[in-house]
């Protein structure tokens, strides 16, 4: 019997938990085990200055979790050292409530899960779905569990997070499945000085919306398009592209011009003897 880890970021009341684990429910057994309260934007913060504690909640159709006083990553942390016994199979973190596309997955604790249980070897899927208060979280929930299925079934290579956003529509208005990119940053930000009387000064960050769905090929195309979007994540930051630009800087003698004499700079390396 698989083992599914279901968490997510707006805490274990919220209504796309719910959807998303009856949904996931034929597929094994769903350990449940999430933040006792939104921790929405909080990417892959971890707790480390504190226990952490855990609270056993009864679901209204008799299913039972886990509150956890920590963070998204706290839990897939907590799931995959042991805290059920079993070790997870994959994690599910979602069904997040509002979309997960473009800049925001920097920010999301949603994807921060996700890419938590690919860090410590998990497969794993993050899930979202469209709109600031989505009325279709069961259908798009049904949609979503064949994509987890999937995964169950052939696994992830190492490292790899499906990013899937489902558009809020009834299940029959979908018009499928695309595989997309990360679309542009969907806000322009300034910072407004609000008060500047005294030592302190208050700031305030504005945001304003940024329309990104004519960007074909992304995220965002897809799902103003009606269409769920599947964007594969690599946990991998580094960028390969770089390595010959940095060579070129030539950092390493840059580096020995200013180092103090008899300094390490002036020590012959081990392998080259020069």
């Amino acid at each position: 019997m698989n083992h599914l880890l279901l968490t997510n970021d707006d805490g274990i009341d919220a209504p796309g938990l719910a959807a998303l684990r009856r949904a996931l429910e034929p597929l094994g057994t769903v350990l449940t085990l999430a933040p006792d309260g939104n921790r929405s934007a909080i990417a892959r913060s971890i707790t480390i200055d504190r226990p952490l504690h855990a609270r056993e909640t009864r679901f209204g159709d008799g299913f039972s979790g886990y509150a956890l006083d920590g963070t998204p990553a706290d839990c897939v942390r907590a799931a995959a050292l042991g805290f059920f016994g079993e070790r997870p199979a994959v994690v599910v973190a979602g069904a997040n409530m509002g979309a997960n596309l473009g800049d925001d997955v920097a920010y999301s604790g949603t994807v921060a899960a996700a890419l938590e249980g690919a860090l410590l070897g998990l497969p794993a899927v993050a899930i979202s779905v469209q709109g600031a208060a989505p009325r279709h979280f069961a259908d798009a929930a049904g949609l979503a569990a064949p994509i987890v299925a999937r995964v169950l079934a052939d696994g992830l290579p190492h490292g790899l997070v499906l990013n899937v956003n489902l558009p809020d529509l009834a299940a029959a208005d979908v018009r499928g499945v695309q595989i997309t990119r990360l679309g542009c940053a969907s806000v322009h930000e300034r910072i407004v000085l609000e008060t500047g009387d005294g030592e302190v000064r208050r700031y305030t960050i504005h945001t304003e919306a940024r329309d990104c769905a004519n960007e074909t090929g992304t995220d965002f195309a897809a799902l103003a398009a009606g269409y769920i979007s599947i964007t594969p994540l690599h946990f991998d930051l580094v960028d390969l592209r770089a390595f010959e630009l940095l060579e070129g800087w030539k950092l390493s003698e840059a580096v020995a011009a200013v180092l103090p004499p008899g300094g390490a700079g002036d020590k012959p390396d081990k392998e080259t003897g020069r």
